[in-house]
């Protein structure tokens, strides 16, 4: 049975809305932090921690991917765990389980990788499945940082909700 995603009642932390013009996905973003409306093809989002002389700058990135062609939630993140150990060095999944969003099944991965620059890096991921679109959620902290930012990804996770694309508009 799938855990349930966490509850409303959970730390709560002060944060920004942000709604993406493009998607239309809502995600809840820190004050203060820098934030890149599509940057590239499907990401929606980066929103970055304020500049950090001494390493790696917690991170948020919400991407954005056409599943039109078939797969499901399922396969769809079977493909992306294998993609994510041939991308990121040192990569070491230490959880991954398959959660409720209200009633929508969410993929959440914890991981761990090493980036060449700044040093060990802990990643915790949702992504969900909207009509023919998949939506993931990535929140990326400095390993040694990730006890000082796991109840703000959580409830950034709780908040954030899928859109819908054009796509899904004309599907209907």
């Amino acid at each position: 049975m799938p855990a349930s995603y966490p509850s409303e009642g959970e730390s709560d932390v002060d944060l920004d809305e942000y709604r993406h013009p493009g998607t239309g996905c809502v995600v809840s973003v820190p004050p203060g932090w820098d934030r890149l409306e599509d940057p590239q093809t499907s990401v929606a989002l980066i929103a970055r921690e304020p500049e950090d002389p001494a390493g790696f700058r917690a991170n948020l990135v919400v991407t954005v991917d056409d599943l039109s062609s078939g797969p499901d939630l399922e396969q769809w993140q079977a493909d992306n765990d294998r993609l994510l150990r041939q991308e990121l060095r040192n990569y070491f999944l230490l959880d991954r389980e398959v959660m409720q969003f209200g009633d929508q099944p969410v993929v959440r991965r914890l991981a761990h990788h090493a980036s060449p620059d700044t040093g060990p890096v802990t990643m915790e991921q949702w992504a969900m499945v909207s009509g023919s679109t998949g939506y993931t959620l990535t929140a990326s902290v400095a390993t040694l940082s990730y006890d000082s930012l796991a109840d703000v990804f959580s409830s950034i996770a709780r908040r954030f909700r899928p859109g819908s694309t054009r796509h899904d508009e004309e599907a209907t």
